[in-house]
């Protein structure tokens, strides 16, 4: 059975395998360190046994205003809930923390992903040009608390 939790101290290994395991380009040791550092209660699992199978990371970007970095599940616990779970988690933490208002990238050609924001209450705000390494638009989405 999966469970949902704050990451713990010394599972950062483990959290880091899987990060980079689903989002190989975005896997920056020492930048999510920093971000647990300063925020570990943005750090929230999806753990099967010993294994995290997936993971959210969220942040306090200024005054209310809350960021989701990554959502992120392992294939073979994909279309179970793992990700709704996850990011409702995570806007619970951040709400707890005075946040009124979340926003997200996501690219522009990821329709899967964002119907699943919009399901989950997020909008469309912004567009951003070349915002992704491979030049691929970005949309900012957002979420009120």
């Amino acid at each position: 059975m999966v469970e949902l939790r704050k990451l713990k101290r010394f599972e950062f290994v483990d959290f880091l395998k899987i990060l980079h395991k689903i989002f190989p380009e975005r896997a920056n040791p020492s930048l999510f360190l920093n971000l647990y550092e300063i925020f570990p209660d943005g750090f929230v699992v999806a753990v099967d046994g010993e294994k995290i199978v997936g993971f959210a990371v969220g942040v306090i970007s200024q005054e209310e205003k809350g960021r989701i970095l990554l959502i992120g599940v392992d294939e073979n616990y994909r279309n179970k809930g793992i990700g709704s779970k996850l990011l409702k988690m995570i806007l619970l933490v951040l709400s707890l923390r005075g946040v009124r208002e979340v926003e997200l990238e996501v690219r522009a050609s990821n329709v899967h992903a964002i119907r699943f924001y919009e399901k989950m209450g997020f909008r469309k705000k912004d567009r951003i040009r070349d915002y992704y390494e491979d030049g691929e638009d970005a949309y900012i989405m957002a979420k009120y608390l």
